[in-house]
């Protein structure tokens, strides 16, 4: 029940007159900046049948269905740690390609590889989804996706935090991006934490800035109410198909 309550209250929007990585390629080399310190995922958008790296460059993993993890060795010199810092290939066979990730340990948190299907069949498989929606509809079927935080193997997601100023009582950052190549649709999740030293209400119409992201499509708020420091998700799904302009509410039939 709360699910479909959520994805009613979402304001609707569409344009008045008239980023995201996609992921490592297949059989292209790609440079990844990998925690040195932290066990790191590859994710494939299928079956992944094998992972092949170098145990003396300091590698070691293993994986299962769709994932793989990675994780750098250390050496103990004069009592303590010592984390590679070469540059390392780890060869992943995903759905019968071969992804080449020339993996760099660097000071940072674990990351999460996304191993990209080809061009043609992430297109193919967004717009069988899709083609028999109306455009409100492919609204909240994405919103429903992010708040569930289970995308088809065909969505290009990345994983990065962006702080974005909106406004002084308000403490937003954006988390994901979300691409649906083929639908000209793409998805915004945002964490925003309350600032204010009292009650916060949030509405939709808050978001409706090119700082958010424009042109808006549809805004949607997890929790409108919030205590001093609770945080909540806030989705933005943009027209990619569409020039920036003006937005004007889109009338979905939904109840108050």
């Amino acid at each position: 029940m709360r699910k479909k309550l959520f994805a009613a209250c979402c304001l609707l929007l569409t344009a008045g007159p008239a980023l995201a990585s996609e992921g490592v390629p297949a059989e292209v080399p790609t440079m990844v900046e990998l925690s040195a310190r932290e066990i790191n995922r590859i994710v494939c958008p299928g079956q992944m049948s094998d992972l092949i790296f170098s145990e003396e460059k300091g590698l070691t993993g293993h994986f299962s269905g769709n994932n793989a993890f990675i994780k750098f060795t250390a050496e103990e010199v004069g009592g303590k740690l010592k984390y590679s810092k070469e540059p390392s290939e780890i060869y992943a066979v995903c759905n019968g390609s071969v992804y080449t990730i020339i993996s760099a340990p660097t000071e940072i948190n674990a990351v999460t590889v996304r191993l990209a299907l080809p061009k043609s069949e992430t297109v193919e498989k967004n717009i069988v989804r899709y083609k028999n929606m109306p455009l409100e509809k492919q609204s909240l079927q994405l919103i429903k996706e992010a708040y569930d935080g289970v995308f088809p193997s065909s969505y290009q997601v990345v994983d990065k935090a962006v702080p974005v100023h909106l406004c002084p009582d308000l403490d937003l950052v954006r988390q994901q991006v979300i691409e649906i190549e083929g639908v000209g649709l793409r998805l915004k999740s945002f964490k925003a934490t309350s600032q204010s030293a009292s009650d916060l209400e949030l509405a939709e119409k808050t978001f409706l800035t090119s700082a958010v992201g424009n042109p808006i499509l549809a805004v949607a708020i997890e929790q409108h109410n919030l205590k001093p420091k609770q945080s909540t998700r806030v989705f933005v799904v943009e027209r990619k198909d569409l020039p920036v302009a003006t937005m004007a509410t889109l009338d979905t039939g939904a109840e108050p």
